[in-house]
């Protein structure tokens, strides 16, 4: 494939793609046949992330009975993060670029079953040392399989649907978010009801039989398609005004991820609130984040991802100032419901980060590259997307390991929330700067097209004397 080809996805007989997708993928599919697929990863997305927020609720405290220490759980918790990170920037974009899509889903699901069954057994594990090890091993290789799973799924919503990036991956995100949320309430019931084996048990079981029915999902990456990708050169993924967005995305899931160990611990001295509880207040945040995410996404492709990102950046130091809330707010009394409103509230400004990252680093790739976006630079960026994610997750909940035995509650979470303005101040700046480069770039195309045009009037001027 030419370079020419490479970017703009045209095959060599000459046949043009639409939107960046070459006729042999995703373009000869039916509306009726694109629907059903789009919600059969949708379905299956659900299934396979349930687990990972599944011990944010019920380790603390099981740790805390084995006499486990903050940072050790941190650890434990983060280390999925960790595996979920690796595959989305290393292994994943191997594994589709070599194997089908249905053979990437079907093998990572026997893997991330197998992974939580073996960290369900940790119950039996007396020794602290080999409770420790053993548990981060685990949660680490069911991170690896869960990050290609949720690369090969967000890359696959892309491709259904190139016109839509925001919409579809907003309501990815909702997916996701879904069953992210519905994993601490999960477990907290399935602690509360049968003790720690039955909460990691029953979603290893759920993932591991989604392996055969994935196995037969159609194909969106065809051996024509992987071998035209593998020419594409990935050296301008490296620049910092593409990869912004990333960042912004990450430090909003610090965020949200920083209070999700602290909380049932809080609410438990605070407000003699148990386990259920705070996974039901976890629940609010996410439910609102599933509700306001397919609009939001909507509204991005509408009127832009930039001003969407600035707004993101106004809203989310003072929303989790609220957390705690901070203690200079001292006219704003603690209590259950001034945690559930703050998680409402924060649950709406995340994903405003989150979803205008991809399609702003899709609007400024092609600025900044004459106008190219290859495929295979669509699923990097995809890969890098899906993997900031993991990153700010595992950030926010190692350094609230390491915080919460020095800090309390209402203190640290203030504290990040004052810190988190500096990171609005640069957001702010950078959308700015990308606006004002638009603006440029289309005032540059309007006179090279006046101009243009009227070099063709003199032209016929000069013909007509």
């Amino acid at each position: 494939m030419t370079e020419k080809q490479c970017a703009t996805g045209i095959e060599e007989n000459g046949v043009a793609p639409e939107n960046g997708v070459a006729k042999w993928d995703i373009k000869s599919y039916s509306p009726t046949k694109k629907r059903i697929l789009f919600v059969a990863m949708c379905i299956f997305h659900i299934l396979t992330f349930v687990f990972f927020n599944l011990p944010y609720t019920y380790l603390p405290l099981y740790n805390e009975e084995r006499n486990i220490s903050t940072s050790w759980t941190g650890l434990i918790l983060g280390a999925a993060a960790v595996g979920l990170t690796i595959a989305c920037l290393v292994i994943a974009p191997i594994a589709i670029s070599r194997f089908s899509t249905r053979i990437v889903l079907s093998g990572s699901s026997v893997g991330i079953g197998i992974s939580i069954f073996l960290f369900s057994l940790m119950d039996f594990v007396k020794d602290s040392v080999a409770y420790e090890i053993l548990s981060i091993i685990f949660r680490f290789t069911s991170g690896l399989f869960g990050g290609v799973i949720n690369v090969t799924i967000f890359a696959a919503y892309v491709a259904i649907y190139p016109e839509y990036v925001a919409t579809v991956t907003s309501i990815g995100e909702s997916v996701l978010n879904g069953a992210v949320a519905f994993g601490p309430f999960l477990g907290g019931v399935l602690y509360e009801a049968s003790g720690f084996i039955a909460a990691s048990l029953v979603p290893g079981i759920l993932i591991f039989l989604c392996a055969l029915p994935s196995f037969y999902l159609p194909s969106l990456n065809s051996k024509k398609r992987r071998a035209a990708e593998e020419d594409c050169s990935l050296k301008s993924l490296l620049d910092p005004w593409v990869l912004f967005p990333l960042w912004h995305l990450a430090s909003a899931q610090i965020l949200i991820s920083y209070h999700m160990p602290l909380l049932s611990t809080y609410v438990e001295k605070a407000f003699d609130a148990n386990v259920v509880w705070s996974g039901a207040a976890l629940l609010v945040s996410t439910a609102v984040i599933c509700i306001s995410s397919p609009l939001l996404g909507f509204l991005i492709d509408k009127f832009g991802p930039i001003k969407m990102m600035m707004a993101s950046a106004v809203l989310l130091p003072p929303i989790y100032a609220l957390i705690g809330p901070n203690p200079i707010l001292s006219f704003i009394p603690a209590s259950r419901a001034q945690v559930i409103i703050a998680l409402a509230l924060l649950g709406l400004a995340v994903p405003m980060a989150c979803i205008s990252a991809l399609p702003v680093m899709l609007q400024v790739y092609p600025s900044r590259n004459g106008g190219n976006l290859p495929i295979n630079i669509i699923n990097q960026l995809v890969s890098f997307y899906c993997a900031s994610y993991p990153i700010g997750i595992f950030i926010g909940t190692l350094v609230s390991g390491f915080v919460a035995p020095y800090a309390s509650f209402a203190w640290s979470t203030g504290t990040l929330s004052l810190i988190y303005i500096a990171q609005s101040i640069l957001c702010i700046a950078y959308c700015i700067l990308i606006m004002r480069q638009g603006d440029v770039s289309q005032e540059e195309n309007k006179d090279a097209y006046v101009m243009e045009n009227q070099g063709a009037v003199s032209e016929l001027n000069n013909q007509q004397l």
